[in-house]
């Protein structure tokens, strides 16, 4: 992988020709990064828009705390706290019907 961050990224569906089945290609200008199977893109998918919302949450704890009166360890309690919470939230199993 090159120092320098793709430029563009794009991300495609296709149908193989081997075995008719649908995939997500991912690729910037340098070429393919991945062929995903549905279930494999759909997760990638879930997970982004999961860490995307905890990184916005995250920063909200830092700019608050910034803008504070608040000692710095604060944030940081706060944010491990608030993550710990997640992790046990995630662990919860899900009863499929």
């Amino acid at each position: 992988m090159s120092d320098k961050p793709a430029e563009h990224f794009f991300v495609n569906g296709i149908v193989a020709a081997r075995d008719k089945m649908p995939y997500i290609q991912l690729s910037n200008e340098n070429g393919m990064i991945a062929q995903l199977t549905m279930a494999q893109a759909q997760q990638i998918a879930k997970d982004i828009l999961v860490m995307a919302t905890r990184t916005e949450a995250d920063a909200m704890i830092l700019k608050f705390f910034t803008r504070s009166d608040f000692p710095d360890e604060a944030a940081a309690h706060l944010m491990t706290m608030f993550r710990d919470f997640r992790a046990e939230l995630d662990q919860e199993g899900i009863e499929r019907v």
